[in-house]
């Protein structure tokens, strides 16, 4: 019963470090350049569902490398803030260039190392950091501790 209740906390605590990862990424990308556009996107609400397809697409990148690393720190008990930081940049990273998508959009959109997408690398580690906090805070802080035996106490 432990297990099944943690697996529906892991699946949860995925879903919101995906949501604060899309929320990093399109207010990366957004708002230093547009202003205008991402207040005007505030006021009539497409700021939710640009985020909400952003955090989808993150998911789907990161479903399956995020459900390992999830499985090796619930194996190892690993509850170390630290590392669901770093597993999250690298992880961040890895979908980025690993997968193809920062190859990419650098070759096609930022040729002279500035403009839109120049610090995309930048936005995707930042968001990774940022998810993986979001992770720990929801199950990582728990980590393993569903395999713990509780005495009962007299």
């Amino acid at each position: 019963m432990h297990l099944l209740l943690r697996g529906f906390v892991i699946l949860f605590a995925f879903g919101m470090a995906c949501i604060a990862a899309g929320l990093v990424i399109t207010l990366g990308f957004l708002l230093p350049e547009w202003r205008d556009v991402a207040t005007t996107a505030a006021e009539q609400g497409t700021l939710g569902i640009v985020v909400g397809l952003t955090s989808f697409l993150v998911s789907g990148f990161a479903m399956i490398p995020a459900m390992i690393i999830i499985l090796i720190a619930e194996g190892a008990a690993i509850r170390s803030i630290l590392f669901y930081a770093t597993a999250g940049a690298a992880l961040a990273l890895f979908c980025y260039y690993g997968l193809g998508l920062g190859f990419a959009l650098d070759d096609r959109l930022a040729t002279t190392g500035e403009g839109f997408f120049a610090r995309a690398p930048e936005l995707m580690t930042a968001a990774g950091i940022v998810a993986g906090f979001t992770y720990w805070l929801i199950a990582g802080r728990n980590a393993g501790r569903w395999r713990e035996r509780h005495q009962p106490s007299f």
